[in-house]
């Protein structure tokens, strides 16, 4: 789409299929598609697909659209009728009828299982407010499982809790393996896996950050080419993650690819990679980033004035707090960056990368609802797709600077 949408069930592609299908500019499709979206939020009306939406994005009557849709006949011609059939497809719309069928047998239940009291709870949390503010749209409730370590979640896969009372499943950060999923297949509950790729049935859709690219332009654009630091530290968490432990050769939702990110800056930059300004902390905690920052304090009064640390990057918004918090308490005027954009960083002006996990939220539930339609409809579940989410710069007064977005 041009022009950000939050929640996309019709994606680029099909909008272009849609264009073609009726003859029309594809400027034109997007915008009735926008303009239906706005609506439906304006009005606080679930995003579901209707007879308005099928008029507007194939500029025909809703008349036109209902005798389609009540096969009366002669009213619209066979090539129309051959499009208007592909149209309902690609939308995924349902009548009436049929969802109210879909409604009577479903639980209205959906279930999201995360390391919530992990080693990222405010980031989780961010995610289950974006499903939850999609889901009690639609009237689904949900069920929160927390499966903090690779025990629990080998015991939680194992035992399979969820069964019999939810629709579907959200898995966030955790890998399920074959044998489970064909378990899970032949119970016909859909999954969507969110930072983590889950490439077999019955995963209809994995929603991924796109890649790394705006955790390496700030470092890259911002902190080196910009406030021409040459000295800069990383705080991360371990490359090692046993909770994804699934396709580990595709990076770009490792932690690997944020400590590669911060390499490749620094090569790109003619900056010699300095491993002694790598900082590996065990979890996303305040006591975490205060003991990390008491260990990089101690390493930089060590140096000569001209090798001392400029800025230190942070691997989430938690520890960057509290090294932000330590060195302002040790008089220390360091640049300090965090990433995930929670509300801790708007409060403490951290400039940041913005996961946009809100969105990533509701948009996991919205492949989730897809996915149950179109099982009512078919009996199976919808080619999976992956759905990338870019991640974007929020710059603050952490870096001495003026707030804006990049």
């Amino acid at each position: 789409m041009r022009g950000w949408v939050p929640i996309v069930f019709v994606n680029e592609t099909a909008l272009i299929e849609i264009a073609a299908l009726f003859d029309r500019d594809l400027a034109d499709v997007e915008r009735a598609y926008q303009t239906w979206l706005d609506s439906r939020r304006e009005r606080n009306r679930p995003l579901v697909p209707d007879i308005k939406l099928l008029a507007m994005l194939s500029d025909l009557s809703t008349a036109s659209i209902s005798n389609f849709l009540r096969n009366k006949p002669g009213s619209v011609s066979q090539t129309t009728m051959v499009r208007l059939t592909r149209l309902v497809e690609l939308v995924g719309y349902v009548p009436s009828s049929a969802a109210q069928n879909l409604r009577e047998r479903e639980r209205r239940v959906v279930g999201l299982a995360a390391p919530l009291s992990g080693i990222s709870p405010d980031f989780y949390l961010e995610i289950f407010a974006g499903v939850k503010q999609e889901a009690d749209l639609l009237g689904y409730r949900q069920i929160l499982f927390d499966v903090a370590t690779p025990a629990s979640r080998d015991d939680f896969f194992d035992a399979m809790p969820f069964l019999g009372i939810v629709d579907g499943l959200i898995a966030v950060g955790l890998h399920i393996d074959d044998s489970r999923l064909r378990i899970l297949q032949r119970q016909q509950l859909p999954v969507v896996a969110v930072h983590n790729r889950l490439p077999h049935p019955p995963v209809v859709a994995n929603v991924l950050p796109t890649s790394e690219r705006a955790f390496q332009a700030l470092i890259d654009q911002h902190l080196i080419r910009q406030h021409g630091y040459r000295r800069l530290a990383l705080v991360t968490l371990s490359a090692s993650n046993p909770l994804k432990m699934g396709d580990s050769e595709r990076k770009d939702w490792t932690r690997q690819a944020r400590i590669d990110a911060y390499r490749d800056a620094l090569v790109h930059n003619a900056i010699p990679v300095d491993d002694d300004l790598i900082f590996t902390a065990t979890e996303h905690s305040f006591a975490e980033g205060y003991q990390v920052f008491d260990r990089i304090y101690a390493f930089d009064r060590a140096l000569p004035p001209a090798a001392r640390i400029q800025a230190i990057v942070c691997t989430s918004d938690t520890l960057a707090a509290a090294i932000l918090t330590s060195a302002r308490r040790a008089g220390w005027a360091v640049a300090v960056t965090g990433f995930d954009n929670l509300s801790l960083a708007e409060l403490l002006d951290i400039t940041t990368v913005e996961q946009r996990a809100r969105d990533v939220g509701r948009l996991a539930f919205r492949h989730l609802y897809n996915a149950l339609v179109y099982h009512r409809r078919t009996g199976d579940f919808p080619p999976p797709v992956e759905e990338g989410v870019d991640m974007r710069v929020v710059v603050r007064a952490s870096c001495g600077c003026t707030p804006q977005r990049f």
